[in-house]
């Protein structure tokens, strides 16, 4: 009998974001599907197996497979501000974080707001987030990275990055867009509503605009919890 050997990922970081977005799909298409569907899609996508050899693998190491899929999709993920990635050219290119998103642009802000919602999209908020690092800054902490000019170049290079990476960069920026948010409530509440520098026609209307900033919060939060929720266990724990 033909041995079926298993590799599993050892770090969140061994999956692709690309593999992530497709067992993502496959998982919303077939929440409600059983018979050990979602498993099985589990070693197919993330292990690079085929269905007839699946179904041959031991129900033991099966379930333990499994069991280390719960534990790598546990970890958690710190926002990493650069990683490095080998093209099919064999360039390496080292990619950074945003250095400081309170001053990101507003292309930017329009741009990842529009695509980190969308599973067809988040690569592209991640060639926003992620740029190339200027090469003289090659092995220092401080860097600079590559100026803004659309997606188009990196985003499909983006679906082989790190899952971890993607994962911490999409928490850490909703994190900062509620923080921000936040800030902007208390800022505009205190300079034009306490000082009294509105007619009361104007403190209408930006009453009425803060109440859109109160709707909008919890919106953040919730899509902060269900990024979480996805990050966690997706198929069943045996």
């Amino acid at each position: 009998m033909e041995e079926i050997k298993l590799f599993i990922p050892e770090s969140i970081n061994d999956i692709s974001l690309r593999d992530y977005v497709k067992f993502m799909k496959v998982y919303e298409a077939n929440e409600e599907v059983e018979n050990n569907f979602l498993d099985i899609k589990v070693l197919e996508i993330f292990c690079g197996m085929e269905y007839k050899d699946i179904v041959k693998v031991p129900i033991h190491y099966f379930n333990e497979a499994l069991e280390s899929f719960y534990q790598v999709f546990q970890s958690k993920t710190p926002l990493e501000r650069r990683f490095s990635m080998t093209g099919s050219d064999g360039v390496e290119i080292d990619f950074g974080f945003i250095p400081n998103l309170d001053k990101i642009s507003l292309g930017e802000y329009i741009d990842l707001t529009s695509y980190a919602d969308d599973l067809n999209t988040i690569h592209k908020a991640m060639a926003v987030l992620y740029r190339p690092v200027h090469k003289s800054f090659k092995g220092k902490e401080a860097y600079r990275i590559a100026e803004y000019e659309g997606t188009e170049e990196y985003a499909e290079a983006m679906l082989d990055m790190p899952l971890g990476v993607a994962l911490g960069a999409k928490v850490f920026f909703y994190r900062l867009g509620t923080r921000l948010l936040a800030a902007m409530k208390s800022y505009i509440e205190k300079k034009f509503l306490q000082e009294g520098t509105l007619s009361e026609e104007q403190e209408k209307a930006l009453a009425k605009d803060m109440d859109g900033f109160n709707k909008f919060m919890p919106l953040l939060t919730e899509r902060l919890l269900t990024w979480n929720e996805q990050q966690s266990f997706l198929f069943t724990q045996r």
